[in-house]
């Protein structure tokens, strides 16, 4: 995407859309702006992708997230978020973004 980068998030049971979260800059200053389909929650974790990823590549991020679970519950959905925030975590830690630049 030039500079930019577009980042796919998906998991579970059945793989789908969910959430559109787009981190850029302006003014110097990092802002979020996010599409979320009816009856989703994955904004959380496409969110979290975006403005992570921008910050660190000081580009425009768009974070495509789309994780399904049938009834997850509050620990289920809890659980979820921790796991791809270790996958995130991971991601930052690894210095593959630094050879991407």
């Amino acid at each position: 995407m030039g500079g930019d980068w577009l980042v796919s998030i998906t998991g579970g049971c059945a793989p789908h859309i969910g959430s559109i979260s787009t981190a850029y800059f302006e003014s110097c200053e990092l802002k979020l702006d996010t599409l979320l389909l009816p009856h989703h929650r994955d904004d959380v974790v496409g969110d979290m992708f975006a403005r992570e990823l921008a910050a660190r590549l000081g580009c425009t991020v768009t974070a495509v997230c789309g994780i399904h679970y049938e009834s997850p519950g509050r620990e289920g959905i809890a659980e979820i978020v921790r796991c791809t925030g270790e996958i995130l975590s991971d991601i930052l830690q690894s210095g593959a973004l630094g050879e991407a630049q």
